[in-house]
């Protein structure tokens, strides 16, 4: 009976379905026909304007066409999702012959249909849409396809692109797939128009410069614009239908999306949507029809009646909180701008934003020097497996079966880093374990502190805060602050789940922090002073536009906060994070053999930025092996 009915209703929608479209059709045809009537009553005075000499052939021309391409995407949808595919031109995606990017999508995919066990469906990537999008379509579970748009590929990490993918089974579940197919079919009567104008006017345009110009261009361009102002009409009354019969479900959508994850994957994709420049829209003669399969707004932010709600009302609706936080984070990286060093009171107006941990003030300084051992154990690094396989002294073995013990010995790795072999003499830390790590060889006491990381257990909340702030103060002690050591903490803050989740940010609202992060990376290297300035020119050039080279062209002497700005660089887009780490990889160490600091600072900013750090660890060993032979 439960069948049964599910069918009854299915069918009684699709009908309804029916139903409004046909109607749509016929005020479509009634308008056209009347706005023609009109300039036909003006040289003719005798003729009616609802039926002239040109109605038959006025209704039997759109009826014709109408009924011509309900026909078409009937035959387009002959096997269900992939000939959508095919129609938008979008490129299928293999493991095989895929990027990186691309082989994760295919995990997600295949991850998500084990989770909810159903078939796993073909993705397809559309190579030349920035926006970040998704859409879905097919009637069966065999046909089913989830179409991306390259930016979503190129710019969301993985948490980002779960939500994204989640919310596309989600509709494959709820059997919406399969509804917004058929709606697809039978409104393709009314955009037909306005799609044969795009791709008549699309000829008079040459996709590239060295293309020589086709003469009849400019005819291509204003016959398309004529067909597409013809079709308007239809679009618009598409849009008002869909937007009376669709626009409620998004909200809908998204919440049932976040319980069926369990997690805010999709608030994530949202907020990633948010912050892009080219938002969620597909710039193709099809967005229009598949608007209402998409994941977001497929249509101009300015559009009228656009199905889908706003980006923001979608983030407020899901958390009414998270965009006060958005905001009150971009106006704290505006603080950070030279031009706007005036506004440095708002800090205080808008103290009560809630941070999981706060760095000790005050604030330290840049360290303008490395802090490593003696140049003969820090040159060549150490073979990862081997670091981790050295022998250690029986004390720091001991002391690392307890958390306690592991505890105390960060504190003491980090005192001897900071300190360069001298602890205070009234230094609550086990002397002992301190002799005992100043006799192995200084490059293994990173890999100890990782590994004592990993030993802390479950500490309460405030403790854990506790244990935080006196490593934070013990880096900072003389006043300075180095990378390596920032990092060793962000790292101790992710194993007690004090790490803020990086909230997505643009380009342009970081870059003062991306400077600072380079004038970070500066100071780790073994570069003498003079060249120094040079190579710091040098990455900034890549980073930075002429205006904004001046802005920044002294490295500043303000207070820091190392921890705040490598999180507002993990807010970035994918590619924007890649694009950086790339230009550090290229002027830092390109042509030099890197140390042991560096490797260390290298892993652990990948890491910190959401990468996979053993990768790039190998490919830093080998090229130091060539270097050196």
């Amino acid at each position: 009976m439960k069948d049964v009915g599910h069918y009854l209703i299915k069918n009684k929608n699709m009908l309804w379905s029916v139903s409004v479209c046909l109607l749509a059709m016929v005020l479509t045809t009634f308008i056209l026909n009347t706005v023609l009537g009109l300039l036909v009553f003006y040289f003719d005075q005798s003729q009616s304007v609802f039926w002239h000499v040109l109605s038959p052939y006025t209704i039997g021309l759109l009826l014709l066409v109408m009924g011509w391409s309900v026909l078409y995407e009937f035959y387009v949808f002959r096997s269900g999702g992939h000939t959508l595919a095919k129609q938008l031109k979008a490129r299928r995606l293999n493991l095989i012959e895929s990027t990186p990017e691309e082989n994760k999508a295919l995990k997600l995919t295949e991850q998500l249909s084990k989770s909810f066990a159903i078939d796993v469906p073909a993705v397809y990537v559309l190579p030349d849409e920035i926006g970040v999008n998704a859409l879905t379509a097919g009637f069966h579970n065999k046909d089913i396809v989830i179409i991306l748009t390259w930016g979503a590929l190129q710019n969301l990490d993985e948490l980002e692109l779960y939500g994204l993918l989640g919310h596309e089974f989600n509709q494959i579940l709820t059997g919406e797939v399969t509804e917004n197919t058929r709606l697809k079919i039978l409104y393709s009567s009314l955009t037909t128009f306005s799609q044969i104008g795009s791709k008549v006017a699309k000829r008079g345009f040459s996709r590239y410069a060295e293309k020589p110009r086709h003469r009849f261009e400019t005819s291509y361009v204003a016959m398309g614009g004529v067909i597409w102002l013809i079709g308007s009409m239809g679009i618009l009354i598409t849009r008002l239908i869909k937007f009376l019969t669709l626009g409620g479900r998004t909200f809908f959508n998204d919440h049932k999306t976040k319980r069926r994850l369990m997690n805010d994957a999709n608030i994530q994709t949202l907020l990633r949507i948010y912050v892009h420049h080219a938002g969620s829209q597909i710039h193709s003669e099809y967005s229009e029809s598949i608007a209402h399969m998409c994941f977001a707004n497929s249509l101009s932010p300015q559009s009228w009646l656009n199905i889908h709600p706003s980006i923001e009302d979608r983030i407020y609706e899901l958390n009414p909180s998270i965009l006060q936080n958005l905001q009150l984070e971009n106006l704290k990286r505006i603080r950070t701008q030279p031009l706007f060093s005036l506004l440095r009171p708002l800090e205080e107006v808008n103290s009560e934003f809630y941070n999981p941990w706060v760095s000790p003030q005050p604030l330290p300084l840049l360290r303008l020097s490395p802090i490593s051992f003696a140049l003969n154990d820090a040159i060549k690094p150490l073979n990862p497996e081997v670091r981790r396989n050295m022998e250690r002294p029986e004390l720091i073995i001991r002391a690392m079966q307890t958390a306690t013990g592991s505890r105390e010995v960060m504190v003491a790795i980090l005192m001897i880093r900071q300190y360069r072999e001298f602890i205070p003499a009234n230094a609550e830390v086990s002397r002992s374990i301190v002799d005992a790590l100043l006799h192995l060889d200084g490059r293994v006491h990173i890999q100890i502190f990782l590994d004592a990381c990993q030993n802390l257990g479950n500490m309460p909340a405030t403790i854990s805060r506790q244990f935080l702030t006196k490593l934070a103060k013990i880096i900072q002690e003389d006043g300075e602050i180095g990378l390596l050591d920032a990092l060793l903490i962000e790292k101790v803050k992710s194993d007690l789940n004090l790490l803020p989740m990086h909230t997505p940010a643009s380009l342009e609202n970081v870059k003062p922090q991306i400077v600072r992060l380079i004038d970070a990376l500066l100071h780790v290297q073994q570069i003498n002073s003079a060249n120094q300035l040079e190579v710091r020119h040098q990455i900034l050039q890549r980073v930075l536009t002429t205006e904004e080279l001046l802005q920044f062209d002294e490295i500043s002497d303000e207070p820091i906060d190392l921890g705040e700005i490598v999180n507002d660089i993990a807010g970035l887009l994918l590619r924007d994070r890649l694009s950086i780490l790339g230009v550090a990889e290229a002027c830092l160490w390109g042509d030099r053999i890197i140390t042991q600091d560096e490797l260390d600072v290298l892993q652990l900013l990948y890491w910190r930025l959401g990468f996979d750090t053993d990768d790039i660890v190998d490919q830093m060993q080998k090229k130091n092996s060539v270097l050196i032979v």
